[in-house]
């Protein structure tokens, strides 16, 4: 009863109830593996197919998304010896949007569910220049840069952030996404990005194959 509870609070949206019926679930002697394997993954797996087939949008995957994240806070701590802990996580990855975008709403939502996948992701923000990038992929060394542009001024601006990485000599060592409203599959290829992320639960997949890493609440075609 009560993961069905959850899964109805996260197609909701609703993260407070999420949060305590997932503190009550841990009482009832659920593990947190049961409650992210029975009662989240699925859910979120229904809300991909949802979003994906326009029976719902971006605001309502948002509000799911943030209902997700509160139940993998109150699970965190008991995970942080399996697949949410950072020395045992799917791969590193950087995210951010370029310089001038102040648009942060997807890129968000993904950072939340790659997170959620067992990735440890760190969010460097909006109005990223290129030279922050490159310092991040220097200080954290991570397996993927995630690059997102939401405006049409700004996608030459992921351009800008691979050619720095080109130039500093990293674009070996990393994966590189990119991903947003005016960004397709032909830009992501004339920029030299190794994907394109379509939507959220595209981009989790794409992620997935870049590293050879097995699904979790990933959507499959």
């Amino acid at each position: 009863m009560l993961i069905k509870e959850i899964q109805e609070a996260l197609q909701m949206g609703d993260a407070e109830t999420v949060k305590n019926k997932t503190e009550e679930a841990l009482k009832e002697n659920y593990t947190a593996e049961q409650i992210l394997e029975k009662g989240l993954i699925p859910t979120i797996t229904k809300i991909g197919k949802e979003f994906r087939a326009g029976d719902i949008f971006i605001p309502d995957v948002l509000m799911s998304s943030r209902a997700m994240h509160a139940c993998l806070y109150v699970l965190k701590p008991l995970l942080s010896d399996h697949s949410q802990g950072e020395s045992e996580a799917k791969g590193t990855i950087i995210i951010g949007t370029v310089a001038g975008d102040l648009h942060d709403i997807g890129k968000n939502i993904i950072a939340m569910c790659l997170s959620g996948d067992s990735y440890n992701v760190i969010d460097l923000g909006i109005d990223v220049p290129a030279t922050d990038f490159v310092d991040a992929i220097r200080k954290y060394k991570p397996d993927i840069v995630a690059i997102s542009a939401l405006l049409t001024t700004t996608i030459e601006e992921m351009r800008d952030v691979i050619t720095s990485i080109v130039n500093e000599g990293l674009r070996k060592k990393v994966k590189i996404i990119v991903g947003g409203g005016p960004v397709t599959p032909d830009f992501a290829e004339s920029v030299g990005a190794d994907a394109y992320g379509e939507d959220v639960f595209d981009t989790i997949e794409r992620v997935n194959v870049l590293l050879g890493q097995k699904p979790g609440m990933v959507i499959k075609h």
